[in-house]
């Protein structure tokens, strides 16, 4: 029979009968059914996808999502830090990605990733220094 009680999923914030709840092993709480098959965190998930995204002016378009693409990966190039190695031909590299220092060779652009993390190394430009 149907006991009437009913309970608020703390969760979601939705209601369901309280004898329909379960314990969840991520959340280690009691949540409602729809939270515990995965329903409404998918619902979740793609209202946070929305928020995320900062609102755009008007005129906004995908030349403009491009433009700002390549300014961040020309920006991730330039975080790289290359310093001169006194006395030697060879330059002290910074990985922008795991911030490992190596050895760099400008002349033969060697190595060409960085040997820890193995993403590429941006192209070296004497005018760095």
């Amino acid at each position: 029979m149907d006991s009437g009680v009913t309970a608020v999923c703390r969760r979601c914030g939705g209601k369901a009968a309280a004898d329909k709840f379960k314990l969840h092993y991520i959340y280690k709480m009691m949540v409602c059914p729809g939270c515990f098959s995965g329903k409404s965190t998918s619902k979740e998930e793609a209202a946070k996808k929305k928020e995320q995204q900062p609102p755009r002016p008007a005129g906004w378009d995908s030349d403009d999502d491009y433009l700002e693409k390549a300014n961040k990966s020309r920006q991730e190039e330039i975080r790289t830090d290359f310093s001169r190695i006194p006395g030697s031909d060879q330059v002290r590299c910074t990985c922008a990605h795991c911030k490992y220092v190596f050895k760099f060779d400008p002349v033969r652009q060697t190595p060409t990733t960085c040997p820890y993390c193995n993403i590429e190394v941006p192209k070296f430009k004497s005018s760095y220094f």
